[in-house]
């Protein structure tokens, strides 16, 4: 049977030992003065080499031919048995197995005798966090006065949970996460003596993977063989990790807030091939802290962080798409997604989450440039709004159709840009031949007014777009019933046309309190003069108060409207009781006015019945008069 690489490579010596510094020179300094503790405590993650410098101590401490004072010869009996694990005089006990009090007093009745071939009898006690609170107390006088030639070196993940009265006892030396420019430069080293092909991205890639544990990394550098066919290559690192490299990563990252469903997909690929939720979570937070650092400090922050070329030109290429704000949030995003990974979040809800994210990013963007194009509408010049009068003028229904892009993929948007050419095409020419006389009226203008949209009439597909994204924020109820609406441009005349199926959000639009608010915020956006016509079959309504149109208008709005059976204007004007002229007492703020406006935001109205002395008495129930019910 073969030995695993981390086995075979495991440091003999202390200038093998990778990452780890300050460690070192410190039980070198120790062994050259001869000031060598009675025990020490030797903490820190997994994999970064507690244990071989344990061993690496122990070695120094028996050897017969020390180099340099410090350094084992490596080829002494002492040096050979403690490699191999033979020797009598090193003990190393497995802390979680062996962590009942009757084990210590085993080791306490053996202390005390004399080494057998060496000069020194070392313990070598891992995972010593795991011993009871029995054993500890049974170690702690043993511990603070061991015979001359006995050494404790204790060995702990979690020094926290070592009590403090072993831990004062102690020399306590912490050993750090290993770099992972130190990680790859061993791995090329095993590498190399293994006669090993390796690409240097797979080596750093696997580094990356390790999160700090050389031990690890070793371990997959040797799946990772298996796997390419005795190559180090990124194919097979890929598939080992199943996704979720840095390089997925960071394709990922790029593909955000163009309003596609690829980060979805991605995401849910990654997971498909098995990468693990919390490493895909743990990566996007590097990754887009390493971003923010970038756009915050540019190439000096390039040249200290640990990054290959390629990254380099990640980070380069990739910062200026994000501001400051965007990154500082999904830093706290992903920050907050790592303890609930942890925890086992399924990886299908962790995609969809990440999908939300993305859709809030594309939403964030589009306001602010919608808002930059219409005020650059507004702001033209009073040539420019002559032009589009004159258009108007003649009578033209053209709408400019360049291709835009939909607010957020998968969502219907009221009112595209085909569905204004494909509205205008249906309209035919009996629209275009009464447009200007229906649009541009004497009838239809208000006094003094320019009959004519504040814009040439290509940019009114523009403000449209605008004013469609402004509802779906401020008036969701209207963007929901203008969803699939088809809209035509006759002049400054707009029609709103609803299929037979959808009647009932033409219904909805007809609502006094509804169409009052979408003419408004269409004049906010299209101009002063637009007019709105709501058409349904062969209903049509003017979308606009009685005193904003001029006398078609007002003649359409005088027309008797009899709703269908049972629908809301029709409950609200059966039920609906004028309020009173005076009160006692006037109340200067409305009960439960926040549930209001939020009930007229989504619902379009609310209605209150007062129920008279004579109704309440026939009442099944008792109720006091004048109780308000809402409805």
């Amino acid at each position: 049977m073969s030995v695993s690489l981390y086995r075979k490579y495991r440091p003999q010596v202390f200038d093998d030992v990778a990452g780890q510094g300050i460690v070192v020179d410190v039980l070198r300094t120790a062994l050259q003065r001869k000031r060598v503790g009675h025990a020490y405590l030797f903490s820190g993650p997994r994999g970064c080499g507690k244990t071989s410098v344990a061993r690496l101590l122990a070695k120094a401490l028996n050897c017969t031919d020390l180099r340099d004072g410090y350094e084992p010869c490596c080829q002494c009996d002492n040096c050979r048995a403690i490699t191999s694990g033979e020797s009598l005089d090193v003990v190393e006990i497995d802390g979680a197995s062996n962590n009942g009090v009757e084990e210590i007093r085993e080791l306490k009745s053996h202390v005390a005798l004399s080494p057998f071939a060496s000069q020194w009898k070392i313990y070598i006690i891992d995972e010593v966090h795991m011993l009871s609170i029995a054993a500890f107390n049974a170690l702690l006088k043993t511990l603070e006065e061991p015979p001359s030639f006995v050494l404790f070196i204790l060995a702990t993940t979690e020094p926290q949970k070592v009590p403090v009265t072993i831990r004062s006892r102690c020399q306590h030396i912490p050993f750090r996460r290993i770099e992972l420019e130190d990680i790859a430069r061993t791995l090329g080293t095993i590498a190399a003596k293994e006669n090993i092909p390796w690409e240097d991205e797979a080596l750093r890639e696997i580094a990356r993977q390790s999160d700090g544990a050389l031990r690890d990394a070793i371990s997959m550098m040797e799946q990772t063989l298996a796997l390419g066919g005795g190559e180090l290559t990124m194919t097979a690192v890929d598939r080992l990790f199943g996704g979720g490299t840095s390089a997925d990563l960071e394709e990922w990252i790029g593909a955000l807030k163009k309003g596609s469903p690829r980060p979805l997909l991605m995401m849910e690929e990654m997971f498909g091939r098995g990468a693990s939720p919390q490493r895909v979570v743990e990566g996007l937070f590097l990754l887009f802290r390493n971003l923010l650092a970038v756009r915050r400090w540019g190439k000096p922050v390039l040249d200290a962080l640990a990054l290959s070329e390629g990254e380099k030109v990640f980070f380069t290429e990739e910062s200026p798409r994000w501001r400051e704000e965007e990154l500082s949030a999904m830093m706290l995003f992903t920050s907050k997604l790592i303890p609930q990974v942890r925890l086992g979040l399924r990886s299908d809800v962790l995609s969809g989450l990440m999908a939300a994210k993305d859709s809030e990013l594309t939403l964030s963007e589009r306001p602010s440039a919608a808002h930059e194009g219409t005020a650059a509408a507004v702001s033209a010049p009073p040539e420019k709004k002559r032009r589009g009068h004159r258009d108007a003028d003649r009578g033209s229904d053209r709408m400019a159709t360049p291709a835009a892009e939909p607010p957020t993929e998968g969502v219907p948007a009221p009112a595209t840009a085909a569905a204004f050419d494909e509205g205008a095409s249906k309209a035919g020419k009996k629209e275009t031949a009464n447009s200007a006389d229906e649009g541009h009226g004497t009838d239809n203008a208000l006094p003094g007014a320019d009959n004519s949209v504040d814009v040439e009439t290509p940019d009114m597909e523009e403000r449209w777009h605008t004013l469609v994204e402004i509802l779906r924020e401020k008036e969701p109820l209207l963007y929901a019933a203008l969803s699939g609406a088809e809209v035509t441009a006759a002049g400054s005349r707009l029609h709103i046309r609803f299929p037979e199926e959808r009647r009932y959000a033409f219904e909805a639009l007809s609502i006094e309190r509804n169409s009052f608010l979408l003419f408004s915020h269409a004049q906010e956006r299209l101009g002063a003069e637009v007019e709105l016509v709501l058409h349904c079959g062969e209903d049509e309504r003017p979308c606009a108060p009685s005193h904003y149109l001029g006398t078609a208008g007002r003649d359409a709005l005088d027309r008797p409207w009899e709703p269908a059976e049972g629908s809301a204007p029709e409950r609200s004007a059966s039920r609906q009781t004028p309020a009173p002229a005076s009160s006692k007492k006037e109340d200067t703020a409305v009960a439960f006015d926040g549930m209001v406006q939020e009930v007229l935001r989504w619902g379009g109205e609310v209605v209150m019945v007062k129920r008279g002395e004579s109704e309440a008495a026939d009442s099944d129930e008792e109720r006091a008069p004048d109780e308000e019910e809402p409805q």
